[in-house]
Formats: C-alpha cells, structure tokens, sequence
C-alpha cells in the first residue's frame, strides 16, 4: 500500500466521524430530506448539513419532456440511409432493465446480457440495483446511459463506490442521477456557445442525445425541511431514466496533436465554455476530419461539471494540474475546513451553484 492509497482511506475512514456528544440533541434547524414512494412507503430521512436545495429541489420529472425519445425513425449518425425506430430502441431498454434487476451479480461475472454489451459499471451496484450502468447496443450505434435508484439510495452515497461520496459533500448532496437530469440542457447550451468562437465553431461535435422513460416509470417523492432557507420544499423525480446517445466513431484518431497539445486545447475548451464540462482528458476524443482537413473533438460527456461538485462561480484554468488541485483543495475544504456557521448561511440559499 503506497501512501495516496493510505491518505485516501483515511479520508474515507473519518468521513462519518461526529464531532458531537452522543447525549446532545440533534439540531432541529439542520436541513433535512425524506425520500419516498408517491403512496408514502419505503420512507428514507437523511438528516446532513450539506444538503442544498440545488440541486436536490431544483429538478423535476417534466423536465423530461422537451427531450423525450421519439417513437418515430431515428437515422443512424454514420449513415444517414439506415434506421431504427425509437419505440424499437424503447422495447429493448425496457428489457435490459429487467435483465440487470434479475440478473444482477450475474451480469459482472460474465456478459450476460441479450441485446447490450456493459461499457462502464463503476458507480453501479448490482446487489441493489441502484446507480449508474453505460451500456451499448449491439444492434445499433446508440450508447445508453441506465439510471436507477429508490428512496433507499437516492442519497445514500455509500451504495455506488467511492466517487459518490466526494461528489455528495462538494455538491450538496449531488450524485449522478441527479447530475444526469443536466445533460441535455448542457448540450444545448454548448452547443450554442461553442458557436460564440471562430475557433471551435467548425472544431467541435456533439452526438444527438434523448431522454427515456419506462412505459410505467415510478417517481421518487423528495420533501425538504430547512433547505435553501425554507420551511417546506418537495419535488419528484424519476426514479429511473436513461440518456440514449449516438455511439461515436473514434477510429479515425488524429496522431498529429501531441498528449501535451490535447491538454492544452481541452482545457482552453473548457474555460471557454465556463468550465460546464469535465476537463478530464477521456471525456474528448480527437479525430481527423478528412474531407475538409480539419482536426475534430467530440465531447463524449455533457454531464454539468459545477453542479458534480458544488461550483459557486464560474473558473478559468491554465492546465490540467492547476485544475487538479483546485479540486482537491476545494474537496477538502468542503469536508473538513467548513465551519458551523458556514454550512448554515450556505444551506439557507436556495441557488448556490453556478448551473444551466
């Protein structure tokens, strides 16, 4: 064991540490939320001071509907004369939402699954069918990212991995299937400002992106005490959703940009664009345009980056190291330099992070 891993575990070990008398009573004034189904049951109360009302309040299920999946004929991006309907492509996800909740552990052990092929399942838990699994036809050129969770994990960040747990106390209470509601409305808000610079208006690409819902999707009901300075909030969201996106061609890599370069370029990208997307380098994938000899980059992932970890502002960084410790000075500020009366003015605003 080296001594990041060791520094790391401690961190994770003292996370749950109170720095209170275990005959002291609870605060009354700290922000609250209780998950539950629309009919009151499977109730969860989580009682923290990092809760926010953005972005737990901010979202709701209607959201949805000016990027919902088309039942019509959905053309492939590589090749405009093929087709599939997206009621085709709805069926499928319906079936593989079945197959990973009775499936589970099977489908790490081997690829198990009929019609898809798991891409990333790091934030997932097959064991409570709960997080975030990406997955891939292997039919047609679409990616699906399945989001599932119940009142139990909505806000359990122990469930999914270590990741979640630095995102809920930098973000308020963020995880990905809150951040995920994001991706679409930061697309199109990329997308139009890319077109702001002469430098990226002709450099960038996005692939098409759509909203899905089960034929009976069921609501997760959020009700809020003491969040964003208010008595009462409530909101319902999804508790299961996908983004279906076009699977893009990377085999065309461009060889004439140096790792340094891409770096360099991403992070100027991203400081144009205010920093709303992930700088991570596997986020952007360089590729040669050979029929007007031009380099492109393709963001892979329009994920709303400040609303991932509690960005107040907007920032503008040089390189990936700065951006680096940035990060990790501001995650360990936010769980351990806060004081008491910093988490109290901060969890009485209703809008703390700079979003979309």
């Amino acid at each position: 064991m080296n001594y990041k891993q060791l520094i790391l575990i401690l961190l994770l070990c003292t996370l749950n540490l109170i720095g209170r008398h275990p005959f002291r009573l609870a605060d009354p004034s700290l922000p609250q939320v209780i998950a539950q189904w629309p009919d009151g049951s499977g109730q969860t109360k989580t009682t923290n001071r990092y809760l926010r009302y953005y972005p737990l309040f901010h979202f709701k299920t209607s959201d949805f509907d000016a990027h919902i999946l088309p039942n019509h004929t959905i053309t492939f991006r590589s090749n405009s004369s093929e087709t599939v309907s997206g009621k085709k492509l709805s069926s499928l996800i319906e079936h593989v939402k079945k197959e990973i909740s009775t499936k589970r552990k099977k489908i790490k052990k081997g690829n198990l699954l009929e019609h898809f092929i798991v891409l990333q399942d790091k934030n997932f838990s097959y064991g409570k069918s709960c997080g975030l699994i990406v997955l891939a036809f292997k039919e047609y050129p679409f990616v699906v990212k399945l989001f599932m969770e119940n009142p139990d994990t909505i806000l359990d960040f122990h469930a999914t991995g270590i990741e979640p747990t630095f995102f809920f106390y930098m973000g308020g209470g963020s995880n990905r299937h809150l951040s995920g509601f994001t991706r679409l409305a930061n697309r199109d808000y990329i997308a139009n400002k890319i077109q702001q610079f002469d430098r990226w208006a002709n450099h960038v690409e996005l692939p098409r992106k759509w909203f899905w819902l089960p034929e009976h999707h069921k609501n997760i009901v959020l009700t809020g005490k003491n969040v964003g300075g208010l008595d009462h909030v409530q909101t319902e969201i999804p508790s299961c959703y996908a983004i279906i996106a076009d699977k893009m061609d990377f085999s065309n890599q461009l060889t004439l940009f140096s790792p340094e370069k891409k770096r360099k370029v991403i992070m100027q990208l991203c400081s144009d664009l205010e920093l709303s997307i992930d700088p991570h380098a596997k986020n952007f994938s360089f590729t040669e345009d050979t029929t007007r000899k031009q380099f492109k980059i393709t963001l892979v992932d329009t994920e709303h980056f400040p609303t991932m970890v509690g960005l107040p502002k907007k920032y503008r960084f040089r390189n990936h190291t700065e951006w680096y410790l940035f990060l990790v000075d501001k995650c360990f500020s936010d769980i351990y330099l806060k004081t008491k009366q910093d988490m109290i003015v901060a969890g009485k605003k209703s809008i703390e992070t700079h979003h979309i």
